[in-house]
């Protein structure tokens, strides 16, 4: 088994309040219990949970300033003229280059897990790859409206789908949320050792209590700067929440999730309330007659999904907002594709509170069995087990972060 890990990551992951934040910090909490493993990553100038967080595992940061939206359009216009795509063109820095220098002239590392910028000859790297990136942007082709989104969505596909095929060729294992995801990454990469470690959870956080619910109440919980979830959300407000109000004048909904104050506001009509980042979900999550997923574009396997799971909460979601998760509609969520599906799924836990206390006791069963962020580790460390007992082969040079 290795000794020493590197994590290298386009984001500080903490507080773990998003998809992205939540894998990356809970995944490095089971490395660290296993092995000598450090964390690299980008960080806000003066974030002060950088010591916190320094408490659990060794954290070496880049510090970088949070990008605003037009300096964010300003970097999209030029990563045009870029052969990679934007998020990549992005998170690229010759800092965090010469941090990743510095660390290898001071020590060996024998596994890097995440993102390979350019590493020493013999360095196995391991990619965790939280999406399929090109399925999502093919996705957000697919359902956005807007001439000048869906033009850069099938550029940034084209992008990623060579960028990220190439990329699973020239490291030493990939890891995919879910088996979909890894049977894809095999097609393309049929020489490179490919796994499945799901997103998980932390079945004793998120755990169910006997908070009273609030009949006919909605609960969202996803960040409002993603793109797959302000789709969602308005999907939800503009088409299934009209539906449901026919039978249920009095439902409300709650969104929960950071996001910019425009998108927030925008949200804000008759029986609809965003909160904005909240310190802990869990509370709106139990008080919930029903959480709702209503994501249509997107990869991975979504964290919200599994949170509300394991709460026991009842869950309507589209098929691909569960996607990757090892769920069966009516066993332990409902699913319903089209407004009049997703509404009548709502009204039916509305009208049945029994069947959404079985569904949930049946959700909770499957995240204490599959989806725990310990058995997540385990086969993590299984994907090490195979990348050290295999030869070394020469590092990429011309990687960039993914």
């Amino acid at each position: 088994m290795p000794s020493s890990v590197l994590v290298v990551s386009a984001h500080f992951p903490y507080p773990p309040r998003w998809g992205f934040a939540t894998r990356v910090y809970q995944l490095m909490r089971e490395i660290a219990s296993r092995h000598d493993a450090t964390l690299l990553c980008y960080a806000a100038p003066g974030d002060e949970n950088v010591e916190l967080v320094r408490q659990e595992f060794p954290v070496e940061v880049v510090e970088r300033k949070p990008e605003s939206t037009v300096a964010k359009r300003f970097s999209q216009a030029r990563s045009l003229a870029s052969r990679i795509p934007y998020d990549c063109y992005t998170t690229h820095s010759r800092e965090m280059q010469q941090a990743i220098d510095r660390l290898f002239a001071e020590r060996d590392f024998d596994i890097v897990l995440l993102m390979p910028f350019r590493f020493p000859d013999g360095t196995r790297i391991v990619l965790d790859e939280h999406n399929v990136d090109y399925e999502v942007y093919a996705r957000m082709h697919e359902t956005e409206t807007s001439l000048l989104r869906k033009m850069f969505y099938r550029d940034q596909e084209r992008r990623f789908r060579r960028y990220e095929q190439r990329s699973w060729q020239g490291v030493a294992a990939c890891v995919a949320t879910s088996e979909r995801e890894a049977e894809i990454m095999r097609r393309h990469a049929p020489d490179t050792f490919v796994a499945a470690v799901p997103n998980g959870v932390d079945v004793d956080y998120f755990q169910p209590d006997d908070t009273p619910v609030e009949p006919r109440t909605l609960v969202f919980n996803g960040v409002l700067d993603y793109r797959p979830n302000i789709d969602g959300v308005n999907f939800l407000v503009d088409e299934v929440l009209p539906l449901v109000r026919e039978r249920f004048p009095d439902v409300r909904l709650t969104v929960v999730g950071r996001g910019p104050a425009s998108e927030v506001k925008a949200l804000e009509r008759r029986g609809v309330e965003a909160t904005g980042e909240v310190p802990d979900v869990r509370p709106y999550l139990r008080g919930a007659a029903v959480v709702v997923v209503p994501i249509r574009m997107g990869s991975g396997t979504r964290l919200k999904v599994v949170e509300a799971l394991s709460l026991a909460k009842p869950v309507v979601s589209t098929t691909l907002g569960c996607e990757g998760v090892d769920v069966h509609d009516r066993e332990h969520l409902l699913i319903g594709d089209t407004a009049p599906a997703f509404a009548a799924q709502v009204e039916r836990l509305f009208d049945d509170a029994e069947a959404g206390e079985r569904l949930g006791r049946a959700g909770r069963e499957l995240m204490e069995r599959q989806y725990s962020w310990e058995y997540a580790g385990r086969l993590l460390e299984e994907v090490y087990g195979s990348v050290v007992g295999a030869e070394p082969g020469p590092a990429r040079r011309d990687r960039v972060t993914t």
